[in-house]
């Protein structure tokens, strides 16, 4: 996949879930019905990032493996397709200086917990991912990226599901902490060495710390890449409630200096995960051009 061939880093789009509430996603709906909803909306939030110079757009579907989870199965592949479709249509005018732009599969965590004592089986989970990944995959979708998993077992389910059922590239990422580890348990090291045995195309981590926070993880991934491409997909600091409205504070600028740390470790994508903004990707899209 020549998604991570060139020598400067990839640059993925900004938070989705975020620019929809600001757009005015209505109360009691999730991030996908917005592809039913308001699809203007969301091709527009596309757009901006790809004005901005985003290289990836990440089709609106990260809630989709929770839909299924409850038991919301054909209105959440309709609502998957439809997110894939919004994603080629904003990718398919092409990006910053002629660059292609690549419509990509998000895929998130079904929030279960796997086993005999959990809420789900493991057959079960496996099925969820891989009716996303055929779903994706006849929607035109170039890759998967499975992003936000805590479970190191649920990451492993997730990405031999996906390349059982769809012969497109596969990458993913996990969340830690500023310890280093998910919230059950996995740590960097787990984490390479799935993506290793998984064959996945890139890894990385995303979300939960900040840009200056996921220093120590994403230094400790590329230690240990060997080649493997590396992304880091920070949030803009943690959220502050202000009236009921989860509201960033983190400057741009404190931000873009951590931004520009993780360029130096080496990594070869990079984008924005919760709070981030398109004006956020165009700055790193400035900082990418100027090296």
């Amino acid at each position: 996949m020549r998604l991570f061939d060139e020598d400067v880093p990839v640059l993925f789009d900004s938070a989705l879930g975020t620019a929809l509430l600001a757009a005015g996603q209505p109360k009691g709906t999730g991030s996908e019905e917005m592809n039913e909803i308001s699809p203007a909306t969301v091709l527009g939030i596309h757009l901006e990032n790809i004005k901005a110079g985003s290289d990836v757009i990440s089709s609106n579907s990260f809630g989709v493996s929770q839909m299924m989870f409850r038991g919301e199965r054909e209105r959440a592949l309709i609502l998957l397709e439809k997110a894939v479709a919004l994603a080629i249509d904003a990718a398919s005018g092409g990006g910053h200086r002629g660059r292609d732009v690549f419509a990509c599969l998000s895929i998130g965590p079904t929030g279960a917990v796997l086993g005999p004592s959990g809420d789900m089986g493991y057959n079960d989970v496996r099925d969820i991912y891989a009716a996303q990944a055929e779903a994706g995959e006849r929607a035109g979708a170039d890759f998967i990226l499975l992003e936000t998993f805590a479970d190191p077992e649920e990451f492993v389910c997730a990405a031999r599901a996906a390349q059982s059922a769809a012969d497109l590239p596969v990458a993913g990422t996990m969340t830690f902490d500023k310890n280093g580890y998910s919230f059950m348990g996995g740590s960097a090291y787990d984490l390479i060495s799935i993506a290793r045995a998984e064959n996945l195309v890139a890894t990385g981590a995303n979300c939960t710390l900040d840009s200056f926070g996921m220093l120590p993880v994403i230094d400790t991934l590329t230690s240990l890449a060997d080649g493997m491409p590396i992304i880091a997909q920070p949030n803009m600091g943690q959220p502050v409630m202000r009236d009921g409205v989860a509201v960033y504070e983190t400057p741009d600028e404190v931000f873009l200096a951590g931004a520009e740390k993780l360029i130096d470790l080496g990594i070869s994508g990079i984008g924005g995960c919760c709070g981030t903004t398109p004006v956020v990707i165009s700055s790193i899209r400035a900082m990418i051009d100027r090296r």
